[in-house]
């Protein structure tokens, strides 16, 4: 199951609830449309326990969407660069919410 991790800070005037709000909406429509699986919630990251060794990165937010299958995740990749509607406008509103992002897309051996 392909999976894609999002990691990234909001911009400075940004509150939480709104961003909750946009990424929401963008991950129901991918689950909706059958161009993802499911998505997480948002996530907050702890940095000052053990578990976490990045040192590279210090982003505070995070959330996994998950794939059914690789077909679906290029599926859902080209909607986006092709801007499909509602789907364009969705993740245009997520992405100007926050700054710096970092996507990890990996998939089980």
């Amino acid at each position: 199951m392909p999976r894609l991790l999002n990691q990234f800070e909001l911009k400075p005037t940004v509150e939480l609830d709104a961003f909750k709000r946009a990424w929401n909406a963008f991950v129901e429509h991918l689950v909706k449309t059958d161009l993802a699986a499911k998505g997480t919630p948002l996530c907050k990251r702890i940095p000052a326990s053990g578990y976490d060794t990045d040192e590279q990165r210090d982003h505070t937010l995070m959330a996994v969407i998950e794939f059914r299958d690789q077909l679906q995740a290029d599926a859902a990749w080209a909607a986006i660069e092709d801007r499909i509607e509602p789907l364009g406008a969705l993740h245009r509103r997520v992405i100007s919410l926050v700054h710096e992002p970092v996507f990890t897309f990996w998939s089980e051996l």
